[in-house]
């Protein structure tokens, strides 16, 4: 496998220090996410629409939940680069997780055969071998512990006025899970568990250094709608049930993957039976519906997650 230099920063002393450096209680902050997009050359274009008014409207940063092409277009390495270079001149950071559609379903007929391994080391290699695609330097981004760090790039974590973002390699198509493809399954479980992993640092973290909020950005929905998901969602929903028991603050799950907004609150405490209050879900829109989400984190607020729809806001190009 290839491994990517720790270039940003070692987990989690350095992340330690940002956190100590913030104010433990946030300001309130505003921020814009989207994905499941662009599919269509139609769609490119209204994404940057999205992309400059969020801009204009002052977003620190620009959150990608993944899925940067449909599932039944080639694979190719243009692709990648023509979405990397989309990114690269925005005037923010962005923060993107990685798809499906990116590696996980490249193997089917429509999307060029290819190996879903192979198109995994290309994504890693566009999107964080490269430092100016994504930028996240100017976050003070870290990583995991590690050969974590090296391994799995697309997962890191920083701090804005206090509330700690945390990315993970969540997919759709059953998690990349597939028990019958021994080299899927191999890749399907150490992913699975590097996760959990850091995910279980960034609440260890966030306790001891009192972190208003935690933020969690991932690209496909862990069927949160079941009451036992599939093989490739177990974990990830055991860890974030753990994680509302470690840490006593609010949380927010950024996601995509079934391309319908939703913002409710859809993890169970299995101890009651309920729904977690202080978790909520916001899952940004997606093709062939062109939007995207308004997060606002205000932890002294009685609703510390404020979430509302944007689309674009010129579709001229649409008629050209």
């Amino acid at each position: 496998m290839q491994r990517h230099p720790k270039r940003l920063g070692v987990w989690p002393a350095a992340l330690v220090l940002l956190l100590s450096a913030s104010s433990a209680r946030a300001e309130p902050l505003r921020f814009f996410a989207a994905g499941d997009l662009p599919y269509f050359a139609a769609e490119t274009e209204q994404l940057r629409d999205l992309f400059d008014t969020a801009e204009a409207e002052g977003t620190p940063f620009l959150i990608h939940v993944g899925d940067i092409k449909s599932g039944s277009t080639p694979c190719t390495d243009a692709n990648l680069k023509a979405v990397a270079d989309l990114f690269r001149v925005r005037a923010v950071p962005v923060v993107y997780t990685p798809g499906d559609n990116e590696w996980t379903d490249c193997h089917r007929e429509g999307a060029g055969g290819k190996d879903p391994r192979e198109r995994l080391a290309r994504v890693r290699e566009v999107f964080y071998g490269d430092p100016g695609a994504l930028r996240l330097d100017r976050l003070g981004v870290v990583r995991g512990a590690g050969a974590d760090a090296a391994d799995y790039p697309e997962n890191y974590a920083f701090i804005r006025g206090g509330v700690l973002f945390v990315t993970l390699h969540v997919v759709g198509s059953n998690n990349g899970s597939e028990p019958d493809d021994p080299a899927a399954e191999a890749e399907f479980e150490a992913r699975d568990a590097a996760n959990v992993r850091f995910l279980r640092q960034a609440a260890g973290l966030a306790v001891e250094r009192d972190a208003s909020a935690i933020v969690i950005v991932f690209h496909a929905n862990p069927q949160f709608e079941k009451v036992r998901p599939a093989r490739g969602f177990v974990r990830l929903r055991r860890a974030l049930v753990e994680l509302m028991g470690v840490y006593p603050g609010p949380v927010l799950a950024i996601h995509g993957d079934t391309h319908r907004f939703k913002h409710d609150r859809p993890l169970i405490d299995p101890a009651t039976g309920e729904p977690f209050r202080r978790f909520v879900r916001a899952e940004v829109p997606g093709s062939p519906v062109v939007g995207g989400v308004w997060i606002s984190v205000d932890p002294q607020a009685e609703e510390p997650f404020g979430v509302s729809e944007m689309y674009p806001i010129s579709r001229d190009r649409l008629m050209e």
